[in-house]
């Protein structure tokens, strides 16, 4: 199976840099999804976020999630930190984790993340990890909390994931913070 993604992302109102950040990559036949959320906002949240990016993107694929997260805490060691859910799909499995407070939402089968409390960079507890199938179809709403926890990802039934990301930007961003969500459809063979 295929992924579709899109996203958007914006800083807090009155802002230019963004402390949010998404990276989607695909490397022999692995996909890696990471939404990233730097503490606070402006400048030093984006350089931040930019740390995350650069050190995601040197990991090779295939990976685990353990891997990823222990290279976000390496690269984020002295900042001030950020939490990010990442997660692995091979064309059948997903396998994710995350620091913090991004959250995943989904239609289709249900993917219970429970993020570890804490922050990247920063001394915390062995990430919580998941592993689960997907089938054709389902949807993952990743999402900072820039946008409202009371996020219903079934809302963006029928809609192309742009145009879902368009809906829930609209309908549950805040302007106190950035925020960004990733919304990944799972195409059939």
């Amino acid at each position: 199976m295929k992924l579709a993604t899109a996203w958007r992302s914006r800083p807090r109102q009155g802002e230019q840099a963004n402390g949010d950040a998404v990276l989607v990559r695909s490397e022999q036949g692995h996909t890696l999804l990471a939404v990233i959320d730097a503490l606070g906002h402006g400048p030093v949240a984006a350089d931040v976020a930019d740390k995350a990016l650069r050190g995601l993107a040197s990991v090779p694929l295939p990976s685990s999630v353990d891997a990823l997260v222990e290279v976000l805490h390496r690269v984020l060691k002295g900042t001030r930190g950020a939490a990010a859910l990442v997660a692995l799909f091979d064309g059948r499995t997903l396998r994710c984790g995350g620091v913090g407070n991004v959250d995943l939402r989904t239609v289709g089968t249900r993917v219970p993340v429970f993020p570890t409390p804490g922050i990247l960079g920063h001394p915390c507890r062995k990430v919580h990890s998941l592993e689960t199938l997907l089938a054709a179809h389902d949807r993952l709403v990743f999402f900072t909390d820039g946008l409202s926890s009371r996020l219903e990802a079934h809302l963006t039934q029928g809609r192309d994931p742009e145009a879902a990301c368009a809906l829930l930007m609209e309908r549950y961003g805040r302007h106190t913070d950035d925020a960004t969500v990733l919304v990944v459809d799972v195409e059939g063979e």
